[in-house]
């Protein structure tokens, strides 16, 4: 399945997307620019430096939650670093996560990744990064279930509103788009109805109006 999320910012009226595997949320920024290595070669080296294979072909397995610090500068220095890739807990990630979102962010070309165990996770924390009390999201009709009780029974309690859309709507996206709408989510295909969107059409009519 793959997920698209378009960010909307007054500010800088700039459109950013998100895409999803099963247990993955890649955030990207920008365009893609693998033109300094070939697509092969992205494939079978992404993610596996030395760091993270310690010496094997592929990266090391390793499952921890409290980890041992050699001293106490060590572990103040993992502190600092937790949310930059280096090992503080289990629960922050291992080697072997590091090495999967490093590999997701290069073949995306994107400026970092987050995992999470399950596509309900991925798609919520997605769309709360980016609103607050008193915004709008438009989310397709044809949206993973889970997605849309959250939504409705979650989204609702914050005074987050939400318009759903015809997924096959096109450039008549246009016409939904609120002064506080914050995200525009697309599912395509569409879950269960596997509905095709025509996401240049949906795309441009976005950023003719933002």
């Amino acid at each position: 399945m793959t997920l698209t999320v378009f960010l909307l910012d007054e500010k800088t009226s700039s459109l950013s997307s998100l895409h999803h595997a099963n247990v993955a949320v890649s955030i990207l920024f920008g365009e893609t620019d693998m033109s300094s290595k070939k697509t092969a070669t992205a494939l079978v080296s992404a993610g596996r430096s030395k760091r993270y294979t310690q010496g094997s072909v592929n990266s090391v397995i390793q499952r921890a939650s409290s980890l041992i610090f050699e001293t106490v500068a060590d572990k103040k220095q993992a502190t600092l670093n937790r949310a930059k890739g280096g090992l503080f807990y289990g629960r922050r990630g291992t080697l072997t996560h590091f090495s999967l979102q490093e590999a997701m962010t290069e073949l995306e070309g994107g400026a970092g990744c987050a995992l999470y165990p399950c596509g309900a996770a991925a798609i919520s924390n997605a769309i709360l990064s980016f609103v607050s009390g008193g915004d709008h999201v438009l989310v397709t009709g044809s949206v993973y279930e889970p997605t849309q009780a959250f939504c409705d029974n979650v989204l609702s309690k914050f005074n987050v509103a939400t318009s759903y859309f015809d997924p096959l709507i096109g450039a008549g996206i246009a016409d939904l788009i609120q002064e506080n709408t914050k995200v525009v989510l697309l599912e395509s295909p569409g879950s269960i109805t596997m509905e095709v969107y025509d996401v240049p059409a949906i795309v441009s009519a976005v950023r003719r109006v933002r």
